[in-house]
């Protein structure tokens, strides 16, 4: 199993955003700072795509991440008014321990459009026959000769522009690749009982961690983020402004402990 960087570098937000009712339920209860926490949970899961692995651990860091002086109780409270609302897909936290929505995923599918994705290898869809794409809308009969010539037209118009488009199509396939990252995680790493994957990918990119031959050898060296394990104390025992080659770091210690 694979896990890659389906993030989106925009999404967009309703005018009336503010004005809904869970937000103005929690910026009455909570303040500013709720509105100002669920837009960045929003931007922390189109980072990633279209969901994130939510729990204590990633909580602690999420907070220690915002700042502001808000508390842990409170991040909680929040979420889960989040949840009860239905701002987030409660059944599908309650089961996984994943933060989503059927809005959240259809923005996210409307925004890769574009991509080659295989659906059947997306854990967590709430819907299982996503569209992909713009649907064609129902036709009266009295108009379908009218589309087949249409589409006669266009097929043609396409195979005249096909080539003058495809070093164009090339290039932006190539800039696709080139914001994937691949890395190889074995499955039984996204046991979310025993393992914290996200947290751990999380954790390497706060500690500026990018060179992805380094990333793959410390969630190996790691057992890909096992909890309990070196890695975590590692991680919040560390003077990390007195690390100059954080990923070396990482891997010589973890090599070391072995």
């Amino acid at each position: 199993m694979s896990m890659i960087n389906k993030g989106i570098p925009y999404f967009p937000t309703p005018a009336n955003f503010f004005d809904e009712e869970v937000m103005e339920l929690l910026e009455a209860k909570y303040g500013m700072l709720a509105s100002y926490i669920v837009l960045r949970l929003l931007c922390k899961i189109y980072k990633e795509g279209y969901y994130i692995s939510w729990g204590k651990e990633q909580s602690l860091i999420f907070i220690r991440k915002i700042g502001g002086g808000i508390k842990e109780d409170t991040m909680g409270k929040i979420v889960e008014l989040l949840l009860e609302k239905g701002f987030f897909h409660k059944e599908t936290y309650d089961r996984y321990g994943v933060l989503t929505s059927k809005q959240i995923q259809k923005v996210w599918l409307e925004a890769t459009v574009r991509r080659k994705i295989d659906f059947s290898q997306l854990p967590y869809l709430l819907d299982s026959k996503p569209k992909n794409g713009k649907q064609k809308e129902d036709t009266n009969p009295e108009n379908v000769d009218i589309l087949s010539t249409q589409e006669e037209l266009s097929s043609e118009n396409a195979d005249i522009s096909r080539q003058t488009k495809l070093n164009q199509t090339k290039l932006n396939h190539e800039e696709e690749e080139n914001n994937v990252v691949s890395i190889e995680i074995p499955g039984y790493a996204y046991n979310l009982a025993t393992h914290n994957i996200a947290g751990l990918m999380e954790s390497l990119d706060n500690h500026k961690v990018t060179d992805q031959k380094e990333k793959q050898t410390i969630l190996r060296l790691s057992d890909y983020g096992r909890k309990g394990t070196q890695i975590w104390k590692l991680l919040s025992n560390t003077s990390w402004s007195k690390i100059g080659a954080p990923g070396k770091y990482i891997i010589a210690a973890l090599t070391n402990k072995r």
